[in-house]
């Protein structure tokens, strides 16, 4: 699958550049095409890759709580976002914690396109809407962040 990124908070400086290029080699190898109820496929070829290299399964926001995020690596968190476009303001906030946590000190956000949303589904979440509401909550979400879009 190819891809776009977006820089959110100098995330591009931030998340290091060995870590970049394990998540770009993942989406590059999904082969899965985009389709109605392929969002799962996508998801697991995208992990498989990702723990192949290193990355944790899920890591667990805090002690008393089942919230996760999908995975990290030496202080990067990684969220992946296949699912209703509700589920992304629950993934930045989970960020956010970890962040003032110092659990990570930057992030990664994987999403589909817009293209590639309107394909696996209704109300996916997408890059150029969180691209967008990133930028408004930029006083309220500072985590240095890059997101992945998947064409």
């Amino acid at each position: 699958m190819k891809f776009y990124k977006y820089s959110h908070c100098a995330g591009d400086k931030s998340v290091p550049k060995s870590h970049q290029k394990d998540i770009e080699a993942a989406i590059a190898a999904i082969t899965i095409k985009p389709a109605e109820g392929a969002a799962t496929k996508i998801r697991d070829a995208f992990l498989i890759t990702m723990k192949s290299m290193g990355w944790s399964g899920e890591v667990q926001v805090s002690k008393d709580s089942d919230m996760t995020i999908t995975s990290s690596k030496d202080n990067v968190g990684l969220c992946l976002q296949t699912g209703n476009v509700a589920r992304i303001y629950a993934d930045i906030i989970k960020l956010q914690v970890l962040y003032f946590d110092n659990a990570i000190s930057s992030a990664a956000i994987v999403v589909p396109s817009q293209e590639v949303a309107k394909a696996i589904g209704k109300n996916i979440a997408q890059a150029k809407r969180l691209e967008r509401e990133l930028e408004i909550f930029k006083k309220a979400y500072h985590v240095p962040t890059l997101v992945y879009a998947l064409e």
